[in-house]
């Protein structure tokens, strides 16, 4: 056995690690994806946002307006009893009761 091949062949490097390939039509990914959009559709009605869409928005208590692609803070949703749930502008995060202004850009 040639002592330089093995374990120790795997390629850690971050960027080997995030291309999984995804088949699209199995069955599986089709409905973890709308097993998601279902939840952000739910999300989006209940909390009054936009997610995933950019949008211009403006905080209580800033005085400048921001602008970017609205985001949840946690994968994991809320499980329905919260009443805000944390949200994500790039690298700015607040709450949804923290938004005095949005507007959806596109």
């Amino acid at each position: 056995m040639d002592k330089n091949k093995g374990q120790l062949d795997f390629d850690f490097s971050a960027d080997s690690l995030l291309e999984f390939p995804v088949n699209k039509q199995e069955k599986g990914w089709f409905d973890f994806e709308s097993e998601q959009q279902a939840a952000i559709r739910m999300l989006e009605e209940r909390f009054s946002i936009s997610l995933n869409r950019r949008v211009r928005l403006r905080l209580h208590g800033w005085p400048e307006e921001f602008e970017g692609k609205l985001m949840l803070e946690d994968l994991l949703h809320p499980t329905g009893r919260e009443k805000s749930v944390r949200l994500r502008l790039g690298r700015l995060t607040f709450d949804n009761t923290d938004i005095e202004m949005c507007q959806t850009l596109d």
